[in-house]
């Protein structure tokens, strides 16, 4: 009888001992999938930490970075220079702003981009990074061109697609032995930073940067007039995407 008492009393606590494995094997698996829930982060999330986490901070000369207040509700999603030549080549129709976060001129208008957005309704825009996609040229000694760095692949191809909006690399200066500012010529397009473009059926038509000639320090306040300056411009991409638009434009401005 003591033999059949004693493993009863162990078969009762191996099925406690299981009970409580289980338990906590449960709670353990619903903490765990808690836990990779709360990891995953929308694209709009990830762009509002990106230019926030930097805002105040000092740059390499000294200059302070814009703070800026992104919502954390904005129509932006990432992609890639690749992705982008894709959606060109299926002829579809969309806003991409290119840009990156530390870029002062991108600072002193995406806020207003942003703003502007939500007035037409804009469901989404797509955001290259392109502080690391694009090449650089420099002038040697003899000041002769030459190409410090590479772009990629996929920037190349999109200079190409977008070559009817996009303005020319801005030529490089050195001062001659008479004292004359000369200027080289690079014969390229570049996609500078920022500039916020509307591709129409696979067609670029319209390019703007919200960032008048008159304004020369992208440090400076933001005035009532420079804002209603860049809602302007921004309205003109945006309402051109709502109605479907195709227009062709020179530069900035609508020909």
């Amino acid at each position: 009888m003591k033999k059949k008492a004693t493993a009863f009393v162990i078969c009762i606590f191996l099925l406690v001992a299981l009970f409580i494995v289980y338990i906590f094997s449960e709670l353990y698996t619903e903490s765990d999938m808690t836990s990779n829930t709360e990891k995953v982060i929308t694209d709009a999330e990830k762009f509002e930490k990106e230019y926030e986490d930097i805002n105040s901070k000092l740059t390499d000369t000294g200059k302070t970075i814009r703070p800026i207040n992104i919502d954390s509700n904005n129509p932006i999603e990432y992609t890639t220079e690749d992705k982008l030549v894709e959606k060109i080549n299926n002829r579809e129709s969309f806003i991409v702003y290119f840009g990156f976060a530390d870029c002062p001129w991108c600072r002193s208008v995406i806020q207003e981009f942003l703003d502007t957005s939500k007035e037409y309704a804009i469901e989404k825009i797509y955001y290259l990074d392109v502080k690391d996609i694009r090449d650089k040229y420099e002038l040697n000694d003899s000041h002769e061109l030459i190409k410090t760095k590479e772009g990629t692949e996929g920037y190349y191809e999109l200079i190409k697609k977008l070559s009817n909006v996009l303005d020319d690399y801005e030529p490089l200066t050195y001062v001659n032995s008479k004292g004359k500012t000369k200027k080289v010529a690079i014969n390229e397009k570049r996609i500078y930073a920022p500039n916020f473009v509307l591709v129409e059926n696979g067609e670029a038509v319209i390019k703007v940067t919200g960032i008048p000639d008159t304004m020369t320090d992208p440090y400076i306040e933001l005035d009532d007039n420079l804002k209603e300056f860049q809602k302007s411009e921004f309205s003109k991409i945006f309402s051109a995407f709502n109605k479907g638009v195709v227009t062709t434009t020179c530069g900035d401005t609508i020909c």
